[in-house]
C-alpha cells in the first residue's frame, strides 16, 4: 500500500497579524493556546483548538503506574492553513493555479479576476530590494575601483601606479601635521589631483564600470523619498503569458527569515525555483481606467478659500505623477497585498 503524501510550506514570509484579523473573522476569534492531557494506562486524550506547534513537558508524578502529561500547542504557521482551508470555497477566492493556461488571453485572465479578493499562483520570481539597490549604488565605484587596482599587478602601468600611491600616501601624511588652514587647503587641492591622475590611469589601461557621482545621489535620493525600506516581490505565473505579473511590497518585519541577504543568497535575486503566493489583490487596473478625480468639478471655484485649498489639493495631484513611476500599478499587472510566500513541498 502506498503511503499517503502530504503537502507542508517551506515559508519565506507570512503576515502574522493580517492572517490572524482575517482567521479571527472567520472563526469567531482565534484560540491562542490549547492543552492536550494524556494518561498512559487509560489511554485518555482530550484536544482543544488548533494542532499546530507543540511544546511538551511533562507534569505531576507516577501514582500507581499512571503517568499524567501535558502538551501545549501554540498556533504558528499551521494558522496559514486554516485560513487559506477557511476561504478555499469562497466566491472571493481564486487559484490561478488551477487555469489552464493554453489560449489563455489578458483580457480573459483579467475577467476571471474581476471581483476577486483573495488570490493564489505559483510562478517564477524575481526580488528587488531597493534599499540593497541604494547600498550597491553607494558603493559601486569604490568596489570597481578596488577591482581595478587588484589588476595592476603584472600590467605596464605598474610603476607609475606604485609611484602615484606612494605621491598621495605622502601627500596625506603631510596635511595631516599641517596647522595653518591656508597651506592645508593647497596642499589638498594637489592631493586631489593626485587622486584624479590615480583614477584617469586605471580608466584609461583597465576596465572598469564606474557610474557618475551624480547618477549615485540621484539614485539614493529617489529610493529615500519613494522607495524606502522597498522589496519587491514580482511574480510571473504563466510562461505563456510572461507580461501578466503580480507584483507584492513586502514588509521586512514579515519574513521568517530576519535577514533578507540570507535568502538572495539562498534562492537568488531570481530565483530557479518556482514559489507560491497567497495574498488579496489591491489593483485590478483595466486597460483604459479612468479614475475618479475628486477635484474635476471645483477647478473653476472662485471662492478664495475653495482656490487656495485646491491649489495644496494640486500640489499633491502632481506629486501622483512621480508616485506612480514607483508604484508600478499599470495593466496587464495586478498588485496584492501577501499573506505568505512559500514553497510547497511533497512528503
Amino acid at each position: 500500500m502506498s503511503k499517503k503524501s502530504k503537502i507542508i510550506k517551506d515559508l519565506l514570509y507570512l503576515d502574522t497579524a493580517k492572517a490572524v484579523s482575517l482567521y479571527s473573522q472567520l472563526d469567531e476569534g482565534i484560540i491562542t493556546q490549547s492543552q492536550t492531557s494524556e494518561e498512559d494506562s487509560a489511554g485518555l486524550t482530550s484536544n482543544l483548538g488548533v494542532d499546530i506547534k507543540v511544546f511538551q513537558a511533562k507534569i505531576g508524578s507516577n501514582i500507581g503506574g499512571k503517568e499524567n502529561q501535558t502538551i501545549t500547542r501554540i498556533p504558528h504557521h499551521n494558522l496559514l492553513n486554516q485560513l487559506q482551508n477557511s476561504i478555499d470555497k469562497s466566491e472571493s477566492f481564486i487559484d490561478l493555479d488551477l487555469i489552464d493556461q493554453d489560449e489563455l488571453t489578458i483580457e480573459e485572465l483579467h475577467d476571471k479576476l474581476a471581483n476577486k479578493i483573495f488570490v493564489k499562483a505559483t510562478g517564477w520570481v524575481n526580488i528587488e530590494d531597493y534599499d540593497r539597490l541604494k547600498k550597491i549604488a553607494e558603493r559601486f565605484n569604490a568596489i570597481s575601483m578596488f577591482i581595478q587596482e587588484c589588476s595592476v599587478e603584472g600590467t605596464d602601468i605598474k610603476e607609475q601606479y606604485g609611484q602615484l600611491k606612494k605621491e598621495i600616501k605622502k601627500q596625506r601624511k603631510i596635511i595631516s601635521q599641517y596647522k595653518d588652514r591656508n597651506a592645508k587647503t593647497k596642499d589638498t587641492a594637489r592631493l586631489n589631483k593626485l587622486e584624479e591622475d590615480l583614477i584617469t590611469l586605471l580608466d584609461e589601461n583597465i576596465e572598469g564600470g564606474k557610474i557618475p557621482q551624480y547618477l549615485v545621489d540621484g539614485i539614493q535620493l529617489f529610493i529615500d523619498t519613494f522607495l524606502p525600506n522597498r522589496i519587491n516581490f514580482r511574480f510571473y505565473p504563466y510562461d505563456q503569458i510572461p507580461q501578466f505579473e503580480i507584483l507584492s511590497n513586502l514588509k521586512r518585519e514579515n519574513f521568517v527569515e530576519t535577514d533578507i541577504e540570507n535568502i538572495i543568497f539562498s534562492f537568488g535575486s531570481r530565483p530557479n525555483l518556482k514559489m507560491t503566493i497567497f495574498g488579496m489583490i489591491t489593483s485590478l487596473p483595466s486597460e483604459n481606467q479612468d479614475l475618479f478625480d475628486p477635484l474635476s468639478d471645483k477647478e473653476d471655484a472662485t471662492e478664495e478659500s475653495i482656490a487656495f485649498e485646491n491649489a495644496f489639493r494640486g500640489v499633491f495631484r502632481g506629486f501622483e505623477g512621480f508616485e506612480q513611476f514607483v508604484r508600478y500599478s499599470s495593466y496587464p499587472r495586478i498588485t496584492t497585498t501577501p499573506l505568505a510566500i512559500y514553497r510547497e513541498i511533497e512528503i
